[in-house]
């Protein structure tokens, strides 16, 4: 009988199957490394989304914050609210609010306020709310002193890449951070009975990163330090450091040119309000003179001068189309002796504190800027040696008298108003050598409601930047018209006419931020090269030189910060032309 090798072909068999089986549970093994791994990298992922979502709804409210400042705050627009520092503004706890924090001009970190930003806590990925961080130029409370709020103030905040080197020198202002989960440089993140909704509690070190390589502290902002998220290694490619946290950051043009554009469009929309005839009486769509480069002083306020069709917007329109000599002829006059420019200085007094009225609303506004006008309607009169029973030195101290307090709390504005038109109407008596004016055209701006920006405390920081031209034609005493390519103004948008070009009857230029070249802005407030641009290769256009030229060979020209040519001429410049042509 043949022989069978049974046990041995068992035996083989048997070996297989053990080999099936460890191959199996090597394939199952590799596997749920490698999904441990995906799903590792997704919640990873899932939390580095979600802290991304609530960094831009923080960033977007304290954008909306400072572009609203000056509307909700006494002060400019631009500022940006301190930290929660502590839990207890407004009594204890009082989370999520903002505080004062430490001393004007110093740099502040604390956790985000999202009470007084109107959000609800915001939390990053690992469920922890969000820090915030913001600069001493830029805070609120208190604010740092001489600090001109407008975009050529100055980021203070570095924000360093994950090499060391500094991102956007000179442009953050502020910085949210989403702290992540704690890593072994954190110290204790023990509970807070001031933070009952974000848990935890205020001490910075517990939730950011101190970089020892770079030294850079996220949790000590004193030197306007931060560094964002990255890992370091040793030369064998050991992590030995690490910092999670992630870093959104607001520059000063985030807040800055939505400003800028604002400010534009409210003194375009206040002369095309104007010249349509908006409560006033312009049948022909006629502009006020500009005030000279040259009158670039400290004065509270500034009147156009006659014949002047390109400079500074006027805080107070002047309508002349004569000049006027001597003093007020009547001798029987408190104003007589008075020559012309100090009634007209006088009369543009009453108009300010006229309009600064007009703005004020009671009850809900402070009244600081009309203190102010009535402040220096008074100081003036009293300067001119007016008698202290002078209708117009009563007024100013009736206006100066009955806002008091800090903020200043104003009382019987209609009493000011009958006192401010009697003294409107005892200089306006006073006209036998103050020249003629354009009867159709009005000579303040208090009766037109959009006109009234330029009473806003930020006015004062930024009317250095704001210009005006005219189109020969439309000025005061002209016949309202200008022939197409010869005397109307004329716009270019990034290189190509835009609506309105050629036909224009006046333009506004908002000077951007400070190019390489403009830096003495503040100590040369006359000079136009500081302000407007002019490309020196001749190719970008001039903003420089006024359009005062029969026929105006060259136009205006503005360029969208994506434009390579935003880089040589950044001035913003909106077309005006009564709401006839211009977008």
């Amino acid at each position: 009988m043949p022989s069978f090798n049974l046990p041995n072909t068992v035996s083989k068999h048997q070996r297989g199957g053990a080999l099936l089986v460890m191959l199996v549970i090597l394939v199952i093994g590799i596997t749920t490394v490698f999904i441990t791994s995906l799903s590792g990298t997704a919640i990873q992922n899932r939390r580095n989304q979600s802290s991304a979502e609530a960094l831009a709804k923080a960033k977007e409210a304290l954008i909306g914050y400072a572009l609203t400042y000056g509307d909700t705050h006494t002060g400019a627009h631009g500022y940006l609210p301190c930290p929660d520092m502590d839990g207890t503004a407004g009594g204890s706890p009082y989370e999520g609010t903002s505080e004062t924090c430490g001393n004007a001009g110093e740099h502040s970190i604390g956790r985000l306020p999202w009470r007084t930003l109107d959000l609800p806590a915001l939390y990053d990925g690992s469920g922890e709310c969000l820090w915030y961080a913001v600069s001493g130029k830029y805070k609120n409370n208190p604010p740092a002193t001489a600090t001109t709020m407008n975009w050529d103030n100055p980021g203070e905040f570095a924000i360093y890449a994950d090499n060391g080197n500094i991102v956007e020198a000179g442009e953050a202002v502020a910085a949210v951070i989403a702290p992540g989960v704690p890593l072994s440089g954190n110290s204790a993140r023990t509970s807070s009975s001031a933070a009952p909704t974000c848990g935890g509690n205020y001490t910075a070190a517990a939730y950011l990163e101190n970089d020892t390589v770079h030294s850079v502290s996220n949790a000590s902002i004193t030197a306007g330090k931060l560094i964002l998220p990255h890992e370091h290694r040793d030369g064998s490619g050991n992590v030995i450091s690490s910092t999670n946290d992630q870093i959104i950051y607001i520059t000063r043009q985030d807040i800055w040119n939505a400003i800028q554009k604002r400010i534009a469009r409210q003194a375009k929309k206040c002369l095309d309000d104007y010249a349509a005839g908006v409560l006033v009486q312009n049948t022909d769509h006629k502009y006020p003179w500009a005030v000279p480069l040259s009158d670039a002083t400290a004065s509270p306020i500034r009147t156009g001068t006659q014949n002047v069709r390109f400079g500074r917007f006027p805080d107070v329109p002047n309508i002349s189309t004569s000049g006027g000599s001597g003093s007020c002829p009547s001798t029987s006059s408190p104003l007589s002796g008075l020559n012309a420019t100090k009634i007209a200085n006088l009369k543009s007094a009453i108009l300010l504190a006229q309009s600064a009225l007009a703005a004020y609303t009671e009850p809900g506004s402070t009244g600081d800027t009309l203190n102010d006008a009535g402040e220096y309607l008074k100081n003036l009169a009293l300067s001119y040696g007016l008698l202290s029973t002078d209708t117009i030195l009563l007024a100013g101290k009736y206006v100066d008298d009955y806002c008091s307090g800090s903020p200043k709390e104003c009382t019987s504005p209609s009493t000011m108003q009958t006192k401010l038109d009697a003294a409107l109407t005892e200089i306006t008596d006073c006209t036998g050598s103050s020249g003629s004016s354009d009867g159709t055209m009005s000579n303040s701006w208090s009766s037109i409601p959009s006109c009234q920006f330029i009473s806003s405390t930020s006015w004062s920081a930024w009317r250095d930047w704001v210009f005006l031209q005219i189109a020969d034609g439309y000025q005061p005493g002209g016949a309202g018209s200008c022939t197409t390519g010869t005397t109307c103004l004329s716009v270019s948008s990034d290189g190509s006419p835009i609506p309105g070009s050629g036909n224009i009857h006046a333009v506004i230029a908002v000077a951007s931020k400070a190019l390489p070249a403009q830096n003495a802005r503040i100590a040369s407030p006359g000079d136009i090269t500081q302000f407007l641009d002019k490309d020196p290769g001749g190719l970008l256009g001039d903003n420089q030189t006024g359009k005062t030229d029969t026929p105006i060979s060259t136009g205006f020209v503005t360029y969208r910060n994506t434009n390579p040519g935003y880089s040589v001429v950044n001035d913003l410049v909106l077309c005006v032309d009564g709401k006839s042509n211009c977008p």
